[in-house]
């Protein structure tokens, strides 16, 4: 794992919500485990140990193109990515 790649794979996760955001909870997070890097949509009430957690609000912003629909916010998703240290960058 890289930043470069952990980044992809936080925006394709936040994508796929913003795809049926419908399905979701207003509250509803991004997991993140930290010993195999998977991530997945989690609902708020998770705790598992292992995991970060962010709240995928906070990781999409408004189209400015396309004003009433989301796209990932890079500059928070690379905030996220900042805290963690990959080696093989």
């Amino acid at each position: 794992m890289n930043t470069k790649e952990f980044i992809r794979r936080i925006t394709e996760t936040v994508e796929d919500y913003i795809a049926a955001e419908e399905s979701y909870s207003d509250d509803v997070q991004l997991e993140i485990n930290t010993v195999d890097w998977n991530m997945d949509i989690a609902d708020p009430e998770n705790d598992l140990p292992n995991c970060d957690y962010y709240p995928i609000m906070d990781l999409v912003k408004m189209s400015a193109e396309e004003p009433g629909k989301w796209e990932p916010d890079e500059e928070t998703i690379e905030s996220v990515a900042a805290e963690y240290v990959f080696t093989d960058d």
